[in-house]
């Protein structure tokens, strides 16, 4: 699924880029949730790292697409950018929020149809590279590879990573599925492993980044498969 905002304060500009989105998703089979939102302010002010493309215009009245871009940047490193204008001249300072592309207007399909491959391909290398849980005050997105393991205790979740542990309610057997493609593994029922982080099995424990976790007895022999199959067969 992919996610993506509209941040544009004219209403005709926004509906054409939600048509344009909607008959992209047709032709190509993908699933897209769009939202619109009329002005820079209310998008930034309640930001959370959850979409895959943002689309915005540069001039809008109070914040522009500009001044809203870099405050995006400062929680979320990652979205694909589009800039709308018809003003290339004002496209080409993308650069300073490393916006993937721009669109001039009046916006033509075919030109729309260009860009939003570039923006999936680019969506595409990034996605599982991060997770996004929530905590205090807002989100938090750790990366995958910096991920050691995630641990439960009555419901609550345990992010253990390079950057520090975060912990948020959730159930360890979604995070299991939205991590089986990235090399996650379960030791036992409260620990879920980053293949990747293995240093070392003892007997019935396993040292993951610098935490020595117990293996059960039910789980050891897939846990070991599994681990087998991440090192291609030389463990």
């Amino acid at each position: 699924m992919l996610r993506i905002a509209i941040v544009e304060d004219e209403k005709k500009s926004s509906d054409l880029l939600v048509d344009y989105i909607k008959s992209y998703a047709s032709q190509t089979g993908l699933d897209i949730i769009t939202d619109a939102y009329a002005d820079g302010i209310s998008f930034v002010s309640d930001y959370r790292p959850i979409y895959d493309v943002i689309f915005f215009d540069i001039r809008m009245p109070h914040m522009d697409g500009l001044e809203a871009a870099h405050r995006v940047r400062l929680q979320d490193e990652d979205v694909a950018i589009i800039f709308v204008t018809n003003m290339a001249q004002y496209a080409i300072r993308g650069y300073e929020v490393d916006a993937l592309d721009f669109i001039l207007k009046p916006i033509q399909y075919f030109d729309f149809a260009i860009k939003m491959k570039k923006a999936i391909s680019y969506v595409s290398k990034k996605q599982d590279a991060y997770v996004t849980i929530p905590i205090e005050n807002g989100f938090r997105k750790i990366s995958v590879r910096d991920l050691y393991y995630v641990e439960v205790i009555n419901h609550m979740l345990i992010y253990h990573s390079s950057e520090g542990n975060f912990a948020t309610y959730g159930q360890l057997k979604q995070v299991e599925t939205d991590l089986s493609s990235s090399g996650f593994a379960r030791c036992n029922k409260c620990y879920l492993v980053n293949m990747k982080h293995v240093v070392e099995i003892k007997q019935d424990s396993v040292l993951a980044g610098h935490d020595l976790l117990p293996i059960s007895r039910r789980r050891k022999k897939d846990f070991l498969k599994q681990l087998t199959d991440y090192m291609g067969g030389t463990f």
